[in-house]
């Protein structure tokens, strides 16, 4: 039914209105024609003059209301779906906001802020693909608008790198003053190993949002420039510090560069000054990843007496006492919660029993935690032990080290005669990334280094070439296991595969990993690159120095249990295994280090 025409009163209200409206004079727009909806207009022009009113004095639930009603009179008008679509999206329901969207871009497809806006819905939504086609047909509609091009490279960023790169490219090319695409773009540069592009285009500006001085950050470490990065985050909290990110990566870093004991100081003086909930349970996981259980323990009091005994805080003071050795009063806190079902403290109560020598309650704890959480590498650790001391068949089931310890000698890769020569390639380019003085506290290594990031994303040609060699190898492994959909390893196997880490470590004299498991892979695993002398010339099977040690737990357990398993190092032998199987090294003593690369991978 046609729109009945406006009275002349009513009429010159919403041309009144619309003007207050454009000066920016929303509570008398609103005002004006209020009224009018009040003794029950429905005219669609007024209705979204109202909308658009409400919307900007933050009156969400009426601006809602009168844009519905607007839709209602007049279903037909594009303008009005798109308003309601975009509004939905801001409110945080993007899926809706996409549908109304799409209804808006079928009746009106000539209007590019409508594709623009589903663009933005459909990525709040998940909908990558989508996204992408809305920011494409809205940078065809007006390939002037620098804004769009630079969403349309943020929502590439998740799917294309070298693609959002050309998009925020253009937005930059429109408008070099973009924050935004300056922003996106130092992201691609890192995404594609340009750090030293990435930062050029940053500058050294220090008036830029807090997020690109944080990519900066970042960058300078990613350069190997760790001193000057440590400087960069600790100026940036300075007059931040609530970003959570900056903490977390400086905290980690300062250990590598010799200052271990500051590595905490900035969440001391964030705590003091501002302290949230988010910040307590930032410093508190950093300090239990850095093993400082004093601090640990006394921030989680603090947290306690702030914010109550949320079960969070309640698990953070009982590991807290676990890392200190006193696993009684950890179990106080934790089976407690466990018992109420808070299932994160599980495995925490498996690993506490254990130590205790009560193996039974230990395994109930191990079993319910795989129950609730089939995917957590911690439980089914603790099982292997477990069902050993007990002297269960289950543990060769699960820890069938025989036939799930698996070593590959790596192919060489085109462009290389040999696996040595391909080895020594690889030697020489990761040597430059080892840019830290010593290792990273929160990981398994002593004595050495460990790269930062994730090795197999940058674009150095043997490390590419290792990648995909690697994966290519294991999937051809991974296609002679047997079935057996109830065992947590193989029943995961679907022959494919995605690497979730990557990094490099080298060991000096004295060096080794502690016994340890790989929390976050399914796969885990070790590729000798170069090896000393001495560790080079063990035999088979021998358990000499700077070998692989399969079966033997964490020292912490105080189990006195040999390897199940040893596997001597050859440079080019990659070996693969279940990230739940302990695993660590045996120290070695040599002029020469030991180089590795390890990953842990999930299935594809």
């Amino acid at each position: 039914m046609p729109t009945a025409a406006l009275r002349p009163d009513e009429a010159n209200a919403l041309s009144g209105a619309a003007q207050l409206l454009n000066a920016g004079r929303a509570q008398e727009a609103a005002a004006k024609v209020g009224p009018l909806i009040a003794n029950g207009l429905r005219h669609p022009d007024v209705l979204m003059v109202y909308s658009a009113a409400c919307e900007r004095l933050g009156k969400m639930r009426d601006a809602l209301a009168a844009c519905q009603a607007a839709l209602e009179a007049a279903p037909e008008n594009a303008d009005i779906w798109a308003n309601l679509g975009r509004m939905m999206h801001e409110q945080g329901q993007s899926a809706r906001g996409a549908e109304l969207l799409e209804r808006a871009v079928q009746l009106d497809p000539g209007k590019p802020e409508h594709w623009y806006n589903l663009g933005l819905a459909a990525s709040g939504a998940g909908q990558a693909e989508r996204a992408e086609e809305a920011l494409r047909t809205a940078t065809s509609l007006a390939p002037r608008w620098a804004m769009a091009w630079a969403v349309l490279g943020q929502v590439q960023l998740t799917r294309d790198a070298v693609a959002a790169e050309v998009s925020l490219r253009r937005s930059l090319e429109i408008d070099p003053n973009s924050a935004f695409a300056r922003h996106n773009m130092a992201i691609v540069m890192r995404r594609l190993d340009r750090a030293e592009d990435g930062l050029s285009l940053i500058g050294e500006r220090r008036d830029q949002p807090a997020e690109t001085l944080l990519m900066r950050a970042h960058l300078l470490g990613d350069l190997g420039r760790l001193e000057e990065a440590a400087a960069a985050y600790r100026e940036l909290l300075r007059d931040r510090p609530q970003l959570l990110d900056a903490h977390e990566t400086l905290a980690r870093l300062l250990p590598m560069i010799g200052a271990s004991d500051q590595a905490l100081e900035s969440y001391e003086g964030a705590l003091q000054k501002q302290p949230t909930l988010e910040l307590y349970r930032s410093a508190i996981t950093t300090a239990r990843d850095l093993k400082d259980a004093a601090t640990m323990l006394r921030w989680s009091a603090d947290a306690l007496r702030h914010y109550g005994r949320q079960p969070d805080l309640v698990a953070f003071r009982g590991l807290a006492f676990g890392l200190q050795g006193d696993s009684e009063k950890a179990l106080a806190e934790l089976e407690p919660l466990a018992q109420s079902g808070f299932d994160a403290v599980l495995g925490h109560c498996a690993y506490y029993r254990l130590k205790l020598g009560d193996l039974r309650a230990a395994e109930k704890h191990a079993l319910a935690a795989t129950e609730k959480m089939p995917l957590d590498q911690a439980a089914w650790s603790y099982l292997t032990i477990i069902w050993r001391l007990l002297e269960d068949p289950r543990e060769a089931w699960l820890a069938d080290y025989d036939r799930l310890v698996m070593p590959i000698t790596i192919e060489p890769p085109d462009g290389f005669d040999t696996t040595q020569a391909f080895m020594s390639a690889l030697a020489a380019d990761l040597t430059e990334l080892h840019s830290s003085q010593h290792h990273p506290l929160e990981q398994s290594l002593r004595h050495g280094t460990q790269t930062r990031g994730l090795l197999f994303d940058r674009q150095i040609p043997s490390v590419q070439a290792l990648a995909r060699q690697v994966k290519a190898q294991i999937e051809a492994c991974l296609a002679d296991l047997p079935a057996d959909e109830k065992h947590p390893f193989l029943g995961r196997n679907t022959g494919r595969t995605r690497f979730a880490g990557s990094w490099s470590v080298r060991l000096r004299s004295g060096g080794f990993h502690i016994s340890h498991i790989h929390h976050s892979g399914w796969i885990s695993s070790a590729l000798y690159i170069s090896l000393p002398d001495e560790v080079a010339a063990l035999p088979e099977g021998s358990a000499g120095p700077g070998a692989l040690a399969f079966g033997v737990p964490d020292e912490a357990l105080g189990l006195d249990l040999t390897p199940r398993r040893v596997e001597p190092p050859r440079v080019g032998r990659l070996v693969i295994f279940p990230s739940y199987f302990w695993h660590g090294t045996i120290p070695f003593e040599s002029e020469q280090p030991r180089m590795t690369v390890a990953f842990d991978a999930l299935p594809a």
